[in-house]
């Protein structure tokens, strides 16, 4: 991995921005974005929610296919599930945990199954509550300690449903065929995922899904005769009907063909592109993580992350823009505009010489705003004081065997000058429920917590919110 030091020297040499050598901490501005994307929630390896970019550097490797250690076939509904592993003694006897991942990749919400180890495999008791009466794809985590945790997708499958021509129509070639399936049930997202004519994958184009409704198109069947077709769909085995069709009308010429499949191909990408419903997201960008974006897609070292960064990022309308520890904003068109005037002088202006033009504060300011992460997504929104406040410092705590107080420990007199205000859950604390004194924070008033989990949270002015979780038992 290039350093962030030899990133940022690369960008000033490769980068075709005519303001390369300004260096802002962040840009704000306003991204177009799904609903379903802005509240769709990340998690790091601990199961807490992402919200600020940690680091700016980019993962190569993130893209890479894993080793797949393990191994299952489609497994019947109701049946125990036999994952296989290559010999591994040692992961073996590591092995601790086999749970099904959480639908939000939260590791704190895995849900742990019944199982076993047995001759190079692992059992899955087919009556565990998160798989019981469950067909479909489920993601299997297992951990073992000193070990990355590996993933694998079981399929478990109910009999193969029924395909029934709709109201019993003659199939005819050159006309639209629709079928139905007949014993298939599923709970939110249509698990159909592909459709065969005699052994080719039909294109999306050619058919449509509607519930347990399949509409073959009218150029797909263009000859008479015996036709088998097969529907496949996640939870179930394999569909499978021949039928006979008949001649109606003549078979389609390929150029009416092409020109059939251009216009659905057309319909297909204007629905696609304006599917929604969408939102004005206000959104943050590091200037460091876009500057080692644009360098690894100069060096064609493109990532995921890498190409889902800059599209961000060449798609947001840009607003305000600010240095860092700097809570002052302003505006990106002033700045720019600056900067390319430097430029047909042969000059160019450093953002800290912007900065003494003097240029006027921006003062819009949004009311949440979503930060771009290194992997490409956006984080958890945040309310905008609190994204520009600065990180509260690292904290231990514990609970006096004596006194049963609850004692925060800070070496950092600044921000403990600045504490204003503690709550316990939603319960904000008298003065006299606690003290600060010699860096510790001293809770006092047990009364406020109660058995299990408390989370407490510490407001100070010019900090972002401290929350601890205090477990009592």
């Amino acid at each position: 991995m290039i350093s962030k030091l030899k990133y940022l020297v690369t960008f000033l040499l490769l980068t075709d921005l005519p303001f390369a050598f300004s260096t802002p901490y962040e840009i704000h501005g306003y991204l177009r974005m799904s609903v379903f994307e802005y509240h769709t929630r990340y998690y790091d390896e601990n199961g807490n929610i992402k919200v600020y970019p940690r680091q700016t550097q980019i993962d190569l490797t993130a893209d890479n296919t894993e080793i797949q250690y393990l191994f299952s076939d489609d497994t019947p509904l109701g049946q125990d599930i036999v994952i296989n592993f290559t010999t591994d003694s040692k992961w073996e006897n590591a092995v601790y945990k086999v749970a099904k991942t959480d639908d939000l990749s939260n590791p704190a919400r895995e849900r742990e199954l019944i199982w076993r180890l047995q001759d190079n495999s692992i059992i899955i008791d087919a009556n565990s509550t998160p798989l019981a009466g469950y067909n479909g794809q489920h993601e299997i985590v297992v951990r073992a300690h000193g070990y990355a945790p590996r993933y694998l997708n079981i399929h478990l499958v109910q009999d193969a449903p029924r395909i029934y021509v709709s109201n019993g129509r003659k199939p005819t070639t050159g006309e639209e065929l629709r079928l139905k399936l007949k014993d298939f049930s599923y709970r939110l997202v249509n698990p159909i995922y592909e459709v065969k004519l005699d052994d080719q994958v039909l294109n999306s184009t050619d058919y449509r899904v509607i519930s347990n409704l399949i509409t073959l198109e009218k150029h797909v069947v263009r000859t008479p005769g015996l036709h088998t077709i097969i529907i496949k769909a996640w939870g179930f085995k394999d569909a499978k009907r021949t039928l006979k069709f008949y001649k109606d009308h003549p078979p389609l010429s390929g150029a009416s063909l092409t020109a059939s499949e251009n216009s659905a191909i057309d319909a297909s990408s204007v629905t696609s592109a304006e599917s929604g419903p969408f939102m004005n997201a206000a959104v943050v960008f590091n200037f460091d993580l876009i500057s080692n974006a644009l360098i690894l897609q100069k060096l064609g070292l493109d990532t995921q992350a890498v190409n889902q960064i800059i599209d961000a990022w060449e798609n947001t309308d840009k607003t305000m823009v600010r240095a860092a520890g700097q809570t002052q904003f302003y505006s990106w068109e002033d700045y720019t505009y600056e900067a390319m005037e430097a430029e047909v002088t042969g000059d160019y202006l450093s953002f800290e010489d912007f900065l003494t033009l003097p240029p006027n504060e921006y003062l819009g300011r949004p009311y949440q705003i979503k930060f771009m992460l290194n992997d490409g997504h956006f984080g958890e929104a945040i309310a905008f004081n609190q994204a520009i406040a600065i990180d509260p410092p690292a904290v231990d705590f514990n609970i006096e065997s004596t006194t049963g107080n609850v004692v925060i420990r800070a070496d950092a007199p600044f921000w403990l000058e600045k504490v204003q205000r503690i709550k316990v859950g939603a319960t904000q604390l008298w003065d006299y429920e606690y003290t600060i004194n010699n860096s510790v924070i001293r809770i006092l008033n047990q009364d406020r917590f109660m058995s299990g989990d408390n989370l407490v949270t510490i407001i100070a002015d010019g900090y972002r919110d401290l929350e601890l979780t205090i477990v009592l038992d």
